[in-house]
């Protein structure tokens, strides 16, 4: 799982939680005659979350400032050696239906400007008709928030629309509950994250 020692490092430092971790999202879709085959990622860590980042994995200890060969292993590793079971919050669905994913790989880590940031290859398990796809990246307990800058298709044939999470009353009220949360306490709605969550949908001239 992604970083454990960075999340209970960060509990231990927060008085109030939901979200602790702020992560900007880059994301390309990559599409083969139609079929949506594997998703791109990259994750951009706030600057407090790299600095935790720094100590939890002893990073730089040169303090040039520079991550050298053995800095990037250390991030990419902590990012990519994803235990059974989970799904690095990345959430596909073909239609209505979950769509099965495989484990990361070719990743490269970097530290640019005070933020620590990854990016790998996912490909889904077994490739879908890319008009079909839509994606959503979230902490379901909302610990994690991550925002979609932006996305691409690596491809021809099909286009991707963002659609940002839009703020209402109802939202600003929850957000306003889940920062009152302790370090020990989760939301109650197990799923509370996907109501933050931008989307990222496909279409193809084909569809």
């Amino acid at each position: 799982m992604k970083f454990a020692a960075l999340t209970i490092l960060l509990s231990a430092t927060s008085v109030h939680a939901h979200p602790h971790v702020f992560v900007d999202t880059n994301v390309e879709f990559v599409v083969n005659s139609s079929q949506l085959t594997a998703l791109r990622i990259n994750w951009r860590y706030d600057e407090f979350t790299s600095l935790v980042l720094f100590d939890t994995l002893d990073l730089d200890p040169d303090g040039d400032g520079q991550f050298d060969d053995e800095d990037r292993q250390k991030v990419v590793r902590g990012e990519t050696h994803w235990d059974d079971g989970y799904d690095g919050d990345i959430h596909l669905s073909s239609g209505d239906m979950p769509v099965a994913m495989g484990k990361p790989h070719s990743g490269e880590a970097e530290f640019r400007e005070g933020r620590v940031a990854v990016t790998f290859e996912l490909p889904l398990a077994q490739p879908i008709e890319a008009a079909t796809a839509t994606l959503k990246l979230f902490d379901p307990f909302y610990y994690y928030a991550y925002r979609v800058l932006e996305g691409s298709v690596d491809g021809d044939g099909c286009q991707l629309t963002l659609i940002p999470f839009a703020a209402d009353a109802a939202s600003a009220k929850l957000q306003d509950e889940l920062a009152k949360l302790s370090r020990e306490e989760f939301p109650d709605d197990e799923n509370v994250g996907e109501r933050f969550a931008d989307t990222l949908r496909l279409s193809c001239a084909s569809s």
